[in-house]
């Protein structure tokens, strides 16, 4: 999964082919295109992430600015994970020093609630099983059924979950490939090797100097910025972006705060503006969107324009209590990252649980 061409290579293309329609931020095509904004790193990184609320028009620009469509080929089903070199794990494992594991997972909620309309069954059956002797050995089996998406379960969506306005998924391919039974395209079996890179801790509440995020203030993509010029952080092709939000906090102080979608704290979608000017591989966060704002023309924005366009799997509800403590007792915010969906043929995401090496 090798990254051919480069950004600006790709882009100055597509550009000049019209296969992708670049809107320019207060100067001329013509004067953009000679200094063009989305620039390697090594190239000067003169995109900058925006440092001020997103307009509708400049949120609705976002489907041309960070379209990935061809970038990879036509029959790519990856996305930003291409990202991912085998230089790139290499590295991130070279991360591990004491050997500490974490898991970001959450435990299975099988219990129906607001944020839980359709929660995850789990029943055990035991069997008396086989003779032994003058008795029986007994033995026990489960039995789960679970929604690989929502609000409560720790998941990561695959490329084929959210779609266009006109019926499209990530790289163009057409929502008719999906069906009761499975998608034919874009689904989270392609990635059964696993998802394994540096993962970078962004903890936004630190950076604000409060325990929580709150529903009125979303994250925005200059803060994570902020966040890795405060504390040291270089972002690097590949990473794994954890962003934050003090979820678990944030509910033990209000508990009585909705848990209703769109009511939450999460994400603003200038975030990916933050990911794709470092070629970030996989966004993941305890929360989610952002609550609802009419500036966007979707309750979605950020999945709107993340899976289908970018190509970016999503990763959410992640438990990041105790990677939190451990980040700040070893005063570093980076470390081996692994993610292993299920294998279901055809599925739309998968239930996981994320590990970070230390």
């Amino acid at each position: 999964m090798e990254i051919k061409p480069n950004r600006r290579e790709f882009l100055k293309s597509s550009l000049k082919t019209g296969a992708l329609m670049f809107l320019p931020f207060g100067e001329s095509a013509t004067s953009t295109l000679n200094k063009f904004p989305f620039s390697d790193q090594e190239e000067g990184n003169d995109f900058l992430v925006r440092r001020s609320p997103l307009t509708t028009e400049e949120y609705l620009e976002y489907v041309t600015r960070f379209n990935n469509w061809g970038r990879w080929g036509e029959n790519d089903q990856h996305g930003t994970l291409n990202f991912i070199s085998n230089e790139t794990r290499k590295n991130a494992t070279k991360l591990v020093r004491i050997g500490t594991t974490i898991s970001c997972g959450r435990a299975l909620n099988t219990w129906p609630g607001p944020d839980n309309w359709w929660p995850s069954k789990f029943y055990i059956k035991k069997d008396r099983g086989l003779k032994w002797k003058d008795g029986f050995i007994t033995s026990a089996q489960d039995y789960i059924a679970v929604v690989s998406h929502g609000f409560v379960e720790t998941h990561i969506d695959a490329l084929c979950h959210v779609h266009t306005h006109d019926g499209r998924m990530y790289n163009g391919r057409p929502t008719t490939d999906i069906t009761t039974y499975g998608s034919k395209s874009n689904s989270i079996d392609f990635w059964k090797d696993g998802i394994i890179s540096r993962g970078v801790f962004y903890d936004i509440p630190k950076l604000r100097k409060e325990e929580f995020i709150s529903p009125e203030q979303p994250i925005q993509g200059w803060e994570l910025e902020d966040f890795a010029l405060k504390y040291k952080v270089t972002p690097q092709k590949g990473d794994i972006v954890i962003i934050n939000c003090g979820r678990d906090k944030y509910f033990n102080k209000n508990p009585d705060a909705p848990k209703i979608f769109g009511q939450k704290p999460g994400s603003d979608p200038s975030a990916l503006e933050f990911l794709y000017k470092y070629d970030s591989a996989v966004l993941g966060s305890d929360f989610d969107e952002a609550p609802f704002k009419d500036t966007y023309p979707t309750q979605t924005p950020l999945h709107a324009i993340a899976n289908p366009y970018m190509g970016l799997p999503t990763l959410w509800n992640l438990d990041l209590n105790r990677l939190k403590e451990k980040c700040e007792e070893l005063n570093r915010n980076d470390f081996l990252f692994v993610v292993t969906p299920l294998i279901i043929n055809g599925g739309t995401g998968s239930i996981v649980n994320p590990i970070a090496v230390f």
